[in-house]
């Protein structure tokens, strides 16, 4: 069994993780009727399983949504979806466990290149996008008192960079890496989400440093509501070493009003939150899936609010890997892509 999956999910996960991998498996023939792929519906039955994020986080109800409309429309698929995770979302569609997942544009692009998290595993290219999604920004907050304005002042302090193993985390890392800087010379502390907010009002936490995050980030507008914040930019040479340094990383400024107190923009980096397959799926699945999400892309605002920045007519906008021919299809008959 393999590590990643021991790190991220349960044992309860897992096993279901491993069923549904297995029952997917008779689903990979190639489509034989080409011409219901372009009414929408799948000529192959497929089972998809859907790798997300841990329960209650926006990929997770984001995921149950769009699954939920695209076995409706198509009656040969059919699926559920899996709290996995950004890193380990894409080590389980590489081995066949999961059929589609969410993951970030720089993670899917260190898989790629096989660097960082995936330094050991070599380069991971039979990964391809099935749509791309809403950019996830770079927001590091800390008390409006806390006399902290500049990423360099969090040296010795207890900052929570994202859940352990988390896309969120390995971007907090190549945020620290522009700066010459480790974990090592914070006190880190892999806090889920939901804690991090807890431990930063109770006192006892001096920052949260995520890389790239959703936004709004729940946690963070619950800080915001009931205390002063204020967040950090990145300096511009930073910035523009990031972009370079990392693929499927691009410039991003939140705008000024973005939480309560935050009068000013705010300078960062953005990873986009992508949905990716293996190589190997049907072009009438991924054409299937894909044209389905779009038809129902206005009502995913309605599910979280990250996907307020989100526009269908970039759907196939490539970041880091090649998109799935299936994908790309549809969105050239679109005119989204030439």
């Amino acid at each position: 069994m393999k590590r990643w999956a021991f790190c991220l999910i349960s044992g309860l996960a897992l096993s279901a993780l491993v069923l549904a991998g297995c029952g997917g498996q008779g689903g990979q023939q190639p489509a034989k009727d080409g011409k219901k792929a372009d009414s929408g519906q799948a000529a192959s039955k497929y089972e998809i399983t859907w790798g997300t994020a841990p329960a209650g986080g926006a990929w997770q109800v984001l995921g149950t949504a769009m699954l939920e409309d695209v076995t409706k429309a198509n009656p040969n698929l059919t699926g559920s979806t899996m709290p996995v995770g950004g890193a380990a979302n894409i080590m389980g569609v590489h081995e066949g466990k999961l059929k589609v997942a969410f993951s970030l544009s720089a993670t899917v692009g260190d898989a790629w290149e096989g660097k960082d998290f995936f330094k050991d595993k070599g380069q991971i290219k039979s990964i391809r996008a099935l749509a791309t999604l809403f950019p996830e920004p770079t927001q590091i907050v800390v008390m409006a008192n806390s006399g902290i304005d500049s990423l360099e002042q969090l040296k010795g302090k207890k900052v929570s960079p994202g859940p352990k193993g988390s896309a969120v985390e390995q971007d907090t890392r190549r945020v620290l890496n522009a700066y010459g800087m480790s974990y090592n010379d914070l006190q880190a502390a892999f806090l889920s989400f939901e804690e991090a907010a807890q431990q930063m009002l109770d006192g006892h936490l001096d920052a949260i440093c995520y890389g790239a995050m959703l936004y709004p980030a729940p946690n963070i507008v619950n800080v915001s509501s009931q205390k002063s914040i204020k967040m950090l930019s990145l300096s511009d040479d930073k910035i523009a070493a990031i972009v370079r340094d990392n693929k499927g990383t691009e410039p991003y400024t939140l705008p000024a009003g973005s939480y309560k107190g935050v009068d000013y923009p705010v300078k960062g980096i953005a990873t986009t939150c992508l949905i990716i397959c293996r190589e190997d799926m049907p072009e009438d699945v991924a054409y299937s899936i894909v044209k389905t999400i779009a038809e129902n892309f206005d009502r995913y605002a309605t599910v979280t609010k990250a996907m307020t920045l989100a526009k269908k007519e970039n759907m196939g906008k490539e970041l880091g890997i090649p998109m799935h021919p299936g994908a790309l299809k549809y969105y050239k008959e679109k005119g989204w892509v030439k």
